[in-house]
This record gives structure tokens, C-alpha cells and sequence, in this order.
């Protein structure tokens, strides 16, 4: 059986599997949670023979399957004998968090019975002992951020960072609302208008006519060399932060003219400085691909 990497997430319930997995599906990583304990051998055959998650795959495993606890050992000693060797994720958090998580989200602790949950707490920190120990590395989520989480996962698994970030690009109209996914929006509505242009009015931004006449004005290439300049100042801190996507919106009124030309205009100036970048005219409803 050859599985190139699998990541076993488990730990106290309320201390963020699920955010985990997401980082590392993120990474390329196909992630599975509660996955039950019997069920992981035929799921690593199956993978073996599909190749499903081409070699990297993530489980999450916690106490909500009866046995797992006492399980855990002999089900490790079973996948040495198979040549295969998890790194074993343990997600440990403060007592205070982790009450203060369950009162926010209004959920019960699947442990705390008719009693609370810091009792219910106690008692699953007590079962899930025997799987610390074991564990490859145990992280304290109790202060991190998802961002810091990120990080955090990238320091003790290299393999697992992140492909990299995609740039999207998207031209929009205000008049029909700013995208709600953008990180950053740019108002180019104070540039010349070639909607009234009558010969230019039928075209759009695409047309090499929007470009060349909007070139004519000096705020219209000062205005694109400032983005270009931020944007390429600042993509270093961007990567930092490990995201899958980070989203300009550039928009006119109709979404038709001045912010198509400067997206696309825009887009063809970072080709070869960005690894991958969407470019997304949301108005005209066509999409672009640099990678």
C-alpha cells in the first residue's frame, strides 16, 4: 500500500478539526472528518487502488466513535506493520476557550450528559489521554487565529503548505453591487466614460478601441501604474498569510468599459510576476485564466 502522506487529526472537541482540515485541504490534501477507526484501512486500500487524493490524505478522528480511544494504539501498530506512518495532529485547548466556544456556539459537549461542560470536558480530556501521548505533535489552538493557524501548520508540516495564493481579478458595476468576496475594491468611476462615446458606446472593455482611447488620459495610466504598484509591493505580505485566494474588484458604473479595460490591462501586466491569476469580468460574464 503507498500512501505518500497521511495526517491523523484528532484531540478535545471544540479545539478546531474541522478549521485543520480546511487549512490542509487547502494544501492540496484530501480531508475526510469523523472518520471512524474500522473505517480507515479499507479507505487507505481504496486509496491505494484509486489513488484518490494522490498520496495526501487527511482524516479527522476524535471521541465520538465508541472505542477510539483505546483503538488508537493497535490501530497504529497496525498501519506500521503496513509500512504506512501518520503524522498524528493532537488539537489541545484551555479549559476557558473551550467553554467560552461551546457557550457562543450554544452546542452541547457530546461528553457532559446531564452535567456541564467543563465536566464533560474533564471527562474527554481524560479518555483522549492515551492518544496524546502518541500523538506526532500536539498544538495548543487555544489563542491562535486561523491565520496563525495556517502558519502554525506550515512550520510543522513543510510539505503541507499551500500551493499558493490566486490573484482573482474581477471588473464589476456598482450600480449592481460590489462583490461581496473582494479584499480590496477600486472606484474607477472618476475616469472618462467611453458609454459616452458613440461610437465606443456599443463596445466593451475588451475591444483593443476602450483601451487605446481611455490611454489617452493621463489619470486613466497613473491610475493602473498605482495599482500595479501596490499590488506588487504588497503580494510578499499577501503570501504570508497563506490564503487559497485574494480578490481586487475593480469597478465602473455599468461594469462594461473603464473597469473591464483596467482589469484586463491589469491582469496582462502581472503575467509572469503572479503565479495564478483569475481574471473575472463579472458584467460581460466571462472568466480568464493566467497560470
Amino acid at each position: 500500500m503507498d500512501i505518500v502522506e497521511l495526517i491523523i487529526v484528532t484531540g478535545l472537541s471544540g479545539a478546531g478539526r474541522r478549521s485543520v482540515l480546511g487549512v490542509l485541504e487547502d494544501a492540496d490534501f484530501v480531508a475526510l472528518d469523523n472518520v471512524p477507526f474500522q473505517l480507515l484501512g479499507p479507505l487507505l486500500e481504496l486509496e491505494s487502488k484509486a489513488n484518490v487524493s494522490g498520496g495526501r490524505l487527511a482524516v479527522g478522528m476524535d471521541s465520538r466513535q465508541l472505542g477510539f480511544p483505546k483503538q488508537f494504539a493497535p490501530m497504529l501498530e497496525q498501519l506500521d506493520l503496513q509500512g504506512i506512518h501518520p503524522f498524528v495532529l493532537y488539537l489541545e485547548c484551555e479549559d476557558e476557550i473551550l467553554i467560552r466556544r461551546y457557550s457562543e456556539s450554544r452546542r452541547p459537549h457530546r461528553m457532559a450528559g446531564d452535567g456541564t461542560i467543563a465536566e464533560g470536558i474533564a471527562k474527554e480530556r481524560s479518555l483522549l489521554q492515551d492518544v496524546k501521548v502518541r500523538a506526532s505533535m500536539v498544538l495548543d489552538t487555544s489563542h491562535l487565529t486561523l491565520y496563525q493557524m495556517r502558519q502554525r501548520i506550515a512550520e510543522i508540516l513543510p510539505k503541507c503548505r499551500p500551493s499558493g495564493t490566486c490573484l482573482n481579478i474581477i471588473s464589476f458595476g456598482f450600480k449592481h453591487g460590489i462583490p461581496p468576496e473582494a479584499d480590496m475594491v477600486y472606484d474607477a468611476r472618476f475616469l472618462p466614460n467611453p458609454f459616452y462615446v458613440p461610437e465606443l458606446r456599443p463596445l466593451n472593455g475588451l475591444d483593443d478601441k476602450i483601451l487605446t482611447y481611455l490611454k489617452q488620459f493621463k489619470e486613466f495610466n497613473e491610475f493602473i501604474d498605482r495599482m500595479e504598484d501596490w499590488l506588487m509591493w504588497s503580494w510578499p505580505y499577501i503570501l504570508e498569510e497563506t490564503k487559497s485566494y485574494h480578490t481586487i474588484a475593480i469597478g465602473c458604473t455599468g461594469g462594461q468599459h473603464r473597469s473591464v479595460a483596467l482589469a484586463k490591462e491589469l491582469a496582462e501586466r502581472l503575467i509572469g510576476r503572479i503565479k495564478n491569476i483569475n481574471l473575472q469580468h463579472r458584467e460581460l460574464r466571462a472568466t480568464h485564466n493566467f497560470s
